[in-house]
């Protein structure tokens, strides 16, 4: 089988957002780690959700791991929308966790392996097959060994390739030239943007990094719609 072969071959999970599955040769591929990066209001919290809820409707059990908002607002902003959040919350089949109480609540900072080993025993208690973490650059300020992240994340990831998650981590963009561990390490990156343009905002989406996958790197326009997200296949100027 040739190469090209191959990877069309390779099964997908969908991402959930209309259109991004198109860019990336069908969604996402299961069992690895992808990183959402952008500015604030760009859309990441928004496409991790509607990840875990295309999950959902195919009975794969989804885990929202915030850091720094209460789920219970995560839940409510989301309400906006017509993807159901709430009903499969209820259900169980999407359960959200507050790991950031028990982080910057604990009067204290931690090792990245401690926190990271709290993240992979979340996980493995819910039996999860899709995971969201939000964000991931929020940690950055409750560790004590900042020089220790790269060999600690890469553990992480590891492990996460070893349990067979798709996981997407949330991160801010702190600088558009400034490049964390995380986009080195991560399986996939996407990026979110927005811009002034004529006095209007213009929102993107940018496939920067896709492991083994054939993928549109090019600028894609962005809106919020009441169904969420959607991606369209034209530029966005």
């Amino acid at each position: 089988m040739y190469v090209g072969e191959f990877l069309k071959s390779l099964d997908r999970t969908s991402t959930g957002v209309a259109g991004l599955d198109n860019l990336i040769g069908g969604g996402f591929v299961p069992g690895r780690v992808y990183l959402v990066v952008g500015p604030p209001g760009s859309g990441k919290t928004t496409l991790g959700v509607q990840f875990l809820v295309e999950g959902a409707r195919n009975d794969e059990k989804g885990v929202y791991i915030s850091i720094v908002q209460h789920p219970r607002i995560v839940t409510q902003d989301m309400l906006r929308y017509n993807f159901g959040l709430l009903a499969h919350v209820q259900a169980k089949r999407i359960v959200l966790h507050d790991l950031g109480e028990a982080i910057f609540g604990a009067g204290r900072r931690f090792s990245w392996n401690e926190i990271l080993e709290m993240l992979l025993h979340i996980i493995k208690a819910e039996n999860a097959s899709r995971v969201v973490i939000d964000s991931f650059t929020s940690l950055e300020y409750a560790v004590v060994d900042p020089e220790n992240k790269r060999m600690a994340v890469g553990r992480f990831i590891r492990k996460l390739h070893d349990m067979g998650v798709t996981c997407v981590i949330i991160s801010e963009m702190l600088s558009s030239e400034a490049y964390t561990d995380e986009y080195y390490l991560a399986d996939g990156v996407i990026v979110m943007h927005h811009f002034m343009r004529n006095y209007q905002m213009v929102r993107a989406i940018q496939v920067l990094k896709m492991h083994g996958v054939p993928h549109d790197s090019n600028l894609k326009k962005i809106r919020f719609t009441d169904e969420g997200l959607v991606v369209y296949p034209e530029a966005p100027f």
